[in-house]
């Protein structure tokens, strides 16, 4: 036993430094994840309910029904990643070669047209390929959050994969910001031109992303390195499972991760589905879709050269919380005034957004600040599991989401159907307008409350916790 631990020992400390690589690789982790997992939030629900016909009904409760599934695998992924055996001295990264074909195969045949078949036929290829692609993300996504702990222990460098892992997800949406382009057309519909959404071109468009996807997975893999090497005997000394989740509700930066993250799938990311259904009906052009690209990238093109000087002077919580503040009176002002410009209207959801660079750029780094506080506080280190937990919540909120979204809409726009032009009516589409300001609104506000007020690590805490655990940068 003790010879194997001198192995293990050996292994680590002889690993080459952190560097570029990993930053690139940890880069593409993300990268690969967000070519489904952006699609599945900005065209999931426009697919099956506009295009394949699935009563919104059925469609939520598919999405809520999965997350019965989650409850189960979320939790139990997390378990065994932090308590499987290393592989080489790999821990998490054998898991990215399982889930990371799995994942990119599944995401385009979730995006199979189906619209030939019988309801029911339609029904089940909905419900099973969402329940796989749910288990194969979770497979992915889990143990690759878990790796910003393991590559290094320094802040520094944690905060660097951080950012790579947010630029990662935003370079990712440059291939999808053309699936507008090519999924919408204008068509004549009684006499009057209106614009369409062409649901069998996403199978194809889905091969390709996946494509890019798996090559993603790969450069991740090769490219990290697991470092932190687990104490003597921690295997044994993980505390049991229920006794990981139990302590979860006391550690508070996790629970201000999870109101943030879970504002976020719930409201801002449902956002993106109704602002591109604002471009098609008050606007009657929803390939400009592939504009919010470039609004979702803005804040990490400018967080890049500002997050690490606003951090080193602020720390990351200021970072985060002071900037929103200007996106939180940007979308109050676009909500109670009138805005029939389609670029006035773009211009300043991309203004807003901006504002939003700390909070993007700085989410999962909190992560891994969480983690430490839980072994802080409680002497052992509960990773995967603590990740899951996280992830688990951020699910919860887009199966909320994908649920809600299209049952609100039957309520507020009863006779709306994005493919009948004679149903967009002045109400109809003043409440999808109103809905898709509303959303962001209600989003950000949750995010600055749960830094604000809930997040309880103060600059002398850090670093006394960084002191504690021999995290330092030095």
């Amino acid at each position: 036993m003790q010879s194997q631990e001198n192995a293990l020992a050996r292994e680590y400390s002889e690993r080459r430094p952190f560097g570029k690589r990993d930053i690139i690789g940890y880069f593409f982790g993300d990268f690969g994840s967000n070519l489904s997992y952006s699609v599945v939030t900005y065209y999931l629900m426009i697919f099956y309910v506009s295009y394949i016909g699935i009563n919104p009904v059925h469609f939520s409760a598919i999405m809520l029904l999965t997350r019965v599934l989650d409850a189960v695998n979320d939790p139990v992924i997390g378990y065994m990643s932090d308590r499987m055996k290393p592989i080489n001295g790999n821990k998490y990264k054998p898991w990215i070669l399982v889930g990371g074909p799995f994942l990119a195969l599944i995401s385009a045949f979730m995006y199979y047209d189906s619209s030939h078949m019988a309801y029911g036929g339609r029904l089940l290829l909905c419900a099973v390929t969402y329940i796989l692609w749910d288990l194969a993300y979770t497979l992915v996504n889990i143990p690759y959050g878990t790796l910003n702990s393991v590559i290094s222990n320094k802040a520094t460098e944690r905060t660097k994969l951080s950012t790579a892992r947010s630029v990662g997800a935003g370079v990712a949406k440059l291939p999808i910001a053309l699936i507008p382009l090519l999924v919408y057309q204008d068509v004549y519909r009684n006499g009057q031109l209106v614009n369409e959404f062409k649901g069998e071109r996403m199978f194809p468009v889905m091969i390709g992303l996946g494509f890019f996807a798996l090559i993603s997975f790969m450069i991740l893999y090769f490219n990290v390195e697991e470092r932190v090497k687990p104490k003597n005997q921690e295997a044994a000394q993980q505390a049991p499972f229920l006794e990981t989740i139990k302590s979860l509700f006391a550690n508070r930066p996790l629970l201000a991760q999870v109101i943030a993250g879970t504002a976020q799938t719930i409201f801002i990311y449902s956002a993106s589905q109704l602002h591109q259904m604002t471009l098609q009906v008050k606007f009657n052009n929803g390939a400009l879709f592939s504009w919010f690209t470039l609004i979702e990238i803005m804040p990490l093109a400018l967080g890049i050269f500002l997050v690490t000087p606003l951090v080193r002077r602020f720390g990351k919580r200021r970072t985060i919380v002071y900037p929103l503040t200007g996106a939180l009176v940007i979308y109050t002002a676009m909500l109670v005034l009138p805005i029939d410009n389609v670029w006035v209207w773009i211009s300043l959801l991309a203004l807003a957004n901006a504002f939003t660079f700390g909070f993007q750029l700085l989410s999962w780094a909190m992560i891994s600040d969480a983690v430490d506080y839980h072994e802080w506080k409680h002497g052992h280190r509960s990773d995967g599991s603590l990740y899951s937990s996280y992830i688990f919540c951020r699910k919860i909120g887009t199966a909320l989401s994908s649920s809600m979204v299209p049952l609100l809409i039957s309520f507020v726009a009863p006779t709306l159907q994005l493919n009948q032009s004679e149903t967009w009516t002045t109400a109809n589409v003043n409440a999808i307008t109103n809905l898709s300001i509303l959303f962001p609104l209600i989003g950000f506000a949750l995010v600055y409350v749960a830094y604000r007020f809930v997040f309880n690590i103060s600059d002398e805490d850090y670093q006394q916790m960084q002191r504690d655990l021999n995290h330092s940068d030095s």
